[in-house]
């Protein structure tokens, strides 16, 4: 019932579009799939993500996605998959139902599922009122991703969206130049659950971390800010961030974002030294 109730209060909004969903912009919708990953096993499930990625391109499937790996927490990869709106998904699905694909991806989920401890799947909805600067997103040259998981109590929707509303008003005072996107999770984690993604082109800014803080409690004052920070005591159930790192080799990223930055995200194959070609030559018999 939550999931529809929340559907329905964002159908007014504008963010649940039919057309085709233009990945250099917030998709309205997002299917996030986090697979944690058995130790010993990354590189391994690394390779399998690359042949399902390049399975996915021979057939030109529309349902693209990012991958990213954990730098921080468990050993995880968060599958990030667009989509214009909830409809969109059943028509990947029907094409993903065609043969050959429907036998290519069964065989690449049972090797996948050997090297998985488990996996879990969210959709969220895009909120632009909890987003800072949606108009700096760019994907195609993000390279790192903090992700925010906050969860607030109930009955607390209220406190929770006069604290953003101040918290960004704080950063745009103090002019702090970053991308956040802020999701609502509709289904797949407890009532109350938000997603805020920090795009980084690299980790150097997290280096910058303590003087932007600094700047926002200047722009909100001193007091105002630890009124903040005692009131989320009380409105929040948990708050956790996840360092993430963008994973090209797993990705299957749309053309616009490949054209972004190709040596990223299709690299050429690294050269084999002189020897290991010989080696290989002289044991195929060339």
């Amino acid at each position: 019932m939550r999931f529809v109730l929340t559907l329905i209060a964002l159908s007014g909004t504008g963010v649940l579009p039919v057309s085709a969903q233009d990945m250099t912009k917030p998709a309205p919708v997002l299917e996030i799939t986090r697979e944690a990953i058995k130790e010993g096993r990354g590189p391994a499930h690394e390779k399998v993500e690359a042949d399902w990625a390049a399975a996915m391109h021979k057939v030109n499937h529309p349902a693209h996605y990012i991958a990213l790996g954990a730098l921080s927490g468990s050993s995880e990869v968060w599958f990030i998959n667009p989509m214009p709106s909830f409809a969109a998904n059943e028509d990947y699905d029907k094409i993903s139902e065609k043969e050959p694909v429907k036998s290519t991806m069964a065989m690449l989920e049972s090797r996948d599922g050997e090297l998985r401890a488990s996996s879990r799947t969210m959709w969220a909805v895009y909120r632009p009122d909890l987003s800072y600067h949606p108009e700096k997103f760019n994907p195609g040259k993000t390279r790192y991703v903090v992700a925010g998981s906050m969860r607030v109590r109930l009955g607390h929707d209220d406190d929770f969206m006069a604290g953003a509303k101040q918290w960004f008003g704080g950063h745009d005072k103090a002019n702090i130049d970053m991308c956040m996107l802020g999701y609502q999770v509709v289904a797949g984690a407890p009532a109350g659950s938000y997603l805020f993604f920090t795009m980084m082109d690299s980790m150097k800014m997290l280096d910058g971390e303590a003087e932007r803080m600094q700047a926002v409690q200047q722009a909100m004052g001193a007091e105002n800010l630890a009124r903040l920070m005692k009131a989320s005591g009380d409105v929040f159930v948990s708050i956790e961030d996840t360092l993430l790192q963008v994973k090209p080799g797993m990705s299957y990223p749309p053309q616009e974002m490949v054209d972004a930055d190709p040596a990223f995200w299709k690299p050429k194959p690294v050269a084999k030294p002189a020897s290991a070609a010989a080696a290989t030559e002289k044991k195929t018999g060339q």
